[in-house]
């Protein structure tokens, strides 16, 4: 028998923790709520609990608010885009889990997100209908660790921001490369350092520098955290007399990242673990050559248009980031095959997936 078609899809979208994130997993259910909004198959409501009340108001909304709120709305279906959702729910369950970096990394996790992660999500991820993650490699990770079979787990591949595409003035990006880096050669690093993000191989590179190389000129630039939230690297750099060129910038607005992309002479990317990776796949949108590992994901997310190197060795780390200054024709290449795969992930794309997946929870046809 065809499954029924039905004209709309009623879906309640819980915004309540991604309006609390400003990083990877906020931009994603953000920018998939915004181009999920368009499609006129969607009834989408926008349900959210009390941003404050701490704990207990949390709590309140996982067992009684959400399930509520979605009643109140009459929603087919309940996607909760970011890892946390309702111990309970009334309509079928779809939960976007990215990675299982907290089962993997937990050193770098608050302790009250280690014990959800451990104690309490694997239950409410099993009762889910199905689980949308952005990769293979993340879809085999969730079911390792989690206990999900993967026939529940749905691949959708994230999207990036049309701004990352769009040209920009050559006089404004001089002007900040300058004022950053004074004219050297500057690679930027993108996130707070936690331990898989993998700073010491950069910092390591610069300081064991030969003195006749480019690499002992560059500055390094570090998006998303402050000197002052990471003491020990903070006195590594100190010891190692890097002071003058690793600049600390805190957090950036969204809407500068695309002009700080292009200020750098490249983006490295030298994670042991990532579930998707959002900032090399923007900088090679923005046209800035990216170094990348050969760790997790990203072999699958950036194919051959990153220099991908194992993040463990560092000599050869070093070696690719000279390459990727000091050659021409590398970097040309690099650009071009940089912006072509960067093109392939739209938030357009990643909400028709999600559609699909939408639908296959309902029993509906795609």
């Amino acid at each position: 028998m065809t499954a029924p078609v039905r004209s709309r899809l009623s879906i309640a979208f819980d915004m309540t923790f991604p309006n609390r994130n400003a990083g990877g997993s906020g931009v994603y259910a953000r920018s998939l709520l915004s181009e999920l909004q368009q499609r006129s198959e969607l009834q989408l409501y926008e349900i959210s609990g009390p941003n404050s009340g701490g704990l207990p108001g949390t709590l309140r909304w996982l067992l009684f608010g959400c399930h509520e709120e979605t009643l109140r709305r009459g929603a087919d279906l309940l996607h909760c885009p970011a890892f946390v959702a309702p111990w309970r729910s009334p309509i079928p369950l779809v939960i976007t889990m990215h990675d299982a970096g907290a089962m993997r990394f937990p050193g770098d996790f608050p302790r009250e997100w280690r014990l959800y992660n451990r104690y309490i999500l694997p239950g409410i991820a099993r009762k889910a209908r199905v689980i949308i993650t952005g990769t293979e490699t993340s879809r085999s990770e969730l079911a390792r660790y989690y206990g999900i079979s993967t026939n529940r787990i749905a691949v959708t591949h994230y999207g990036i921001d049309s701004r990352y595409h769009q040209k920009l003035d050559t006089t404004q990006v001089a002007s900040e490369r300058d004022r950053l880096s004074g004219g050297a050669p500057m690679l930027l690093f993108i996130g707070a350092p936690v331990s898989r993000k993998n700073l010491d191989i950069v910092l390591q590179a610069m300081s064991g520098a030969p003195p006749e190389s480019v690499l002992s000129q560059v500055k390094l630039v570090i998006s998303g955290a402050s000197e002052e939230q990471f003491p020990h690297y903070r006195d590594w750099i100190a010891e190692h007399r890097l002071q003058r060129r690793v600049i600390w910038l805190g957090r950036v607005a969204s809407d500068r990242m695309p002009l700080l992309y292009a200020a750098s002479d490249a983006v490295v990317y030298p994670s042991f673990y990532e579930g998707f990776g959002l900032p090399p796949l923007e900088a090679m949108a923005v046209g800035t050559p990216v170094i990348a590992s050969t760790a997790a994901c990203l072999p699958e997310v950036l194919g051959n248009a990153a220099l991908l190197v194992d993040p463990n060795d560092h000599r050869g780390f070093a070696e690719a980031v000279m390459a990727a200054l000091m050659r021409p024709e590398l970097r040309a290449r690099m650009v071009t095959e940089g912006k072509t795969r960067a093109a392939q992930y739209t938030w357009e794309r990643c909400a028709e997936e999600t559609c699909n997946v939408y639908r296959t929870v309902l029993g509906l046809e795609c």
